[in-house]
């Protein structure tokens, strides 16, 4: 489609998708004599862009062909331009074309008859037009700019013979640029000054990304329209509107799950309007065609509106306590926002809140009898682990009283997060003697600081002694027999009497927290008492703690006739255990009874 588009100065400029070759009688193609001026460089583009054009090409159609489809449109760099008397003056875009037109050159010598309908002639080469339609060799070390010409010939002749069947590659790239490979064709405004507006494009960087060119065609039309210029204004102060709020990065993780940012954020409405490419990723300026599209089926209006409409319903979503939370959960565990989208259509609030109670109960896929046997140790289930974990953490924030309380998606999306053992286990071994000793020195300086009874003196007096002898050895030397008799005692030393947890016991859930991986590294395999008083330190530094991980080292889940700070007891794993399974109940399938069982 094409989309005029008014300019500063009142003139219009056109905005629309051109096939590099002649296809479809009703489809532009790019035709033509080009002008390259005195102000540009001349063609320096080298092997590798060369066959990394080739290669986007035909990677679009294997894409395409895995899947047994059509290839979708492949989109190139705007070419820019000027209406000259005889033609067009390219501003900018003349590396892609001089490429594209050697490409089909090459073409010709296996398919007669294959060409482009436009020529390039570049002011500071005489003869250049010529030299481009006949590539006499012979000429190539004339200039510079006849040599990069000749050497992307050669690039371009030699990607073809590494193909299986350079024939058909040939009959391929041709369908492709024929058939679905555009350029976006921007025609600047009569009187626009061709130098300054190229200066603009090269020095600033500033044109031709998706926002900018979906920007450029809202503006302008809105003013073509028969809209009063304060509908432009309107509309600009939407965008920057639209822009900060989802630069906002608690707005951000929210919808996407990631502190990551982009150069724009509003793009990402744009990409929740338009469908998916059917790729991993977008390709360049696809979002941009399928919005012309959609102006073309209705008008701008229409689709400004349907923008507003989208960022009013996310930033809806936001501001509703149980959906943010509901929303967010899923979002962080992978869920994509263009699916709750397209759910929440056909759907009242309370239906499409119930919807999402049940979608985590979907996506959880266990019943409390599952949720006991998740272990630490086995992959697939500690990843289970974290999204029960996460999900006790959301839903604890979720059901407090302080109305203002949120959880924070985006401090879940910037920090990494790992499994921790709240109780440790002593069955890892240090790798390195100065891991051992960091560990010797750190645990010595707790049992100094810790008050025990006169039974325990005895067995604390003799690993001080053991813990100095094992320290007093040269550094070079490693005694782990030794280490390891010490890391055992200490660790029964901080155990409670009559704690006969077994292994499995302490990889479940009820001795399992979400921890920042800079902070697990610090406090892997350290006795809870000392777990406990860095994570406190950390907690009185302002350090990002989940709600639940400081719950359980300040000992919130434990009744207070069983307290005792120094350990992390089978009460304690039980109280917590059942206080993950009350917060996470409703998202648990029943448990399956068999016939024995209910009598």
């Amino acid at each position: 489609m094409t989309v005029s588009m008014q300019g500063g100065s009142g003139m219009e400029a056109t905005l629309e998708r051109r096939l590099v070759m002649q296809g479809d009688p009703d489809t532009p193609y790019l035709k033509g004599a080009f002008f390259v001026a005195a102000y540009q460089r001349g063609y320096r583009w080298g092997r590798d862009e060369v066959r990394q054009l080739l290669d986007d090409i035909k990677g679009n159609l294997t894409d395409a062909q895995k899947r047994r489809e059509f290839p979708g449109d492949y989109i190139l760099q705007p070419i820019v331009v000027l209406r000259r008397d005889d033609g067009w003056e390219l501003v900018d875009g003349q590396q892609r074309l001089t490429t594209l037109l050697l490409i089909t050159k090459y073409i010709a010598t296996t398919l007669p008859g294959s060409a482009v309908a436009y020529s390039l002639s570049y002011e500071t080469r005489e003869g250049s037009k010529q030299y481009l339609e006949n590539l006499d060799r012979s000429r190539r070390d004339e200039n510079i700019d006849f040599h990069h010409i000749a050497a992307a010939y050669d690039a371009i002749a030699e990607w073809f013979s590494e193909q299986s069947n350079a024939t058909q590659a040939a009959i391929d790239i041709h369908s492709a640029l024929s058939q679905w490979v555009y350029v976006i064709w921007y025609e600047a405004p009569p009187g626009t000054d061709p130098t300054e507006l190229f200066i603009r494009l090269n020095r600033d960087r500033i044109p031709l990304t998706d926002s900018e060119l979906i920007k450029a065609l809202v503006l302008s039309n809105s003013a073509r329209e028969g809209a009063h210029f304060s509908r432009q204004q309107e509309i600009a102060a939407q965008w920057d509107g639209f822009e900060r709020d989802l630069r906002d990065a608690q707005f951000w993780a929210f919808l996407t799950g990631s502190s990551t940012t982009r150069s724009t954020h509003i793009d990402f409405l744009f990409e929740s309007l338009t469908p998916d490419a059917g790729l991993k990723a977008r390709p360049r300026f696809w979002t941009f065609s399928q919005v012309l599209e959609q102006v073309a089926a209705t008008n701008i209006d229409a689709f400004w509106d349907e923008v507003v409409a989208r960022h009013g319903l996310l930033v809806g979503w936001y501001k509703d306590r149980e959906l943010y939370h509901r929303i967010g959960y899923l979002i962080a565990t992978g869920t994509h926002v263009t699916d709750l989208i397209e759910a929440s259509k056909s759907q009242t609030h309370s239906a499409f809140a119930t919807y999402l109670r049940q979608l985590i109960r979907n996506r959880l896929d266990l019943t409390a009898a599952d949720v006991s046997l998740l272990r630490y140790d086995d992959s697939r289930q500690a990843e289970k682990c974290v999204e029960i974990l996460l999900l006790m953490n959301v839903e604890t924030v979720l059901a407090s009283s302080d109305q203002g309380a949120r959880f924070s998606f985006f401090e879940y999306a910037l920090r990494g997060w790992s499994l921790e053992h709240i109780h440790a286990q002593n069955s890892q071994e240090f790798k390195k003697e100065e891991q051992r000793r960091d560990w010797l020195v750190s645990h010595r300086a707790k049992i100094n600081r810790t008050t025990w009874n006169t039974d325990a003196q005895g067995e604390v007096d003799a690993l001080i002694r053991g813990i100095d002898k094992h320290l007093a050895l040269p550094p070079t030397r490693t005694d782990i027999d030794g280490f390891q008799d010490i890391q055992g005692r200490v660790f029964t030393l901080f155990s409670t009497d009559g704690d006969t947890s077994d292994e499995d016991d302490l990889h479940g859930l009820g001795n399992l927290a979400l921890l920042q991986r800079e902070f697990n590294s610090k406090l892997n395999n350290a006795v809870f008492a000392l777990k406990r008083e860095r994570i406190l330190e950390l907690d009185a530094q302002g350090a990002y703690l989940l709600p639940c991980t400081r719950n359980v080292f300040l000992k919130y889940y434990t009744g207070s006739e069983d307290q005792q700070l120094s350990f992390w007891s089978s009460q304690d794993r039980a109280a917590y255990y059942d206080t993950l399974i009350a917060v996470v109940s409703d998202f648990l399938k029943p448990d399956v009874i068999t016939s024995g069982e209910s009598d």
